[in-house]
């Protein structure tokens, strides 16, 4: 159990609305003082 966390660049975002794809995890930012993960980066579509 060495793993500290989820690999999210693995992980595709999808909108729960319209269940359109957004693309794949590009990074994450996390609020170092609650652990509590605060944005999720995705790469905008052109």
């Amino acid at each position: 159990m060495g793993d500290k966390g989820l690999d999210f660049r693995h992980k595709e975002v999808v909108n729960i609305n319209d269940g359109k794809r957004l693309g794949f995890v590009q990074d994450v930012c996390a609020d170092l003082e609650t652990g509590t993960i605060t944005h999720i980066i995705v790469p905008r579509k052109q």
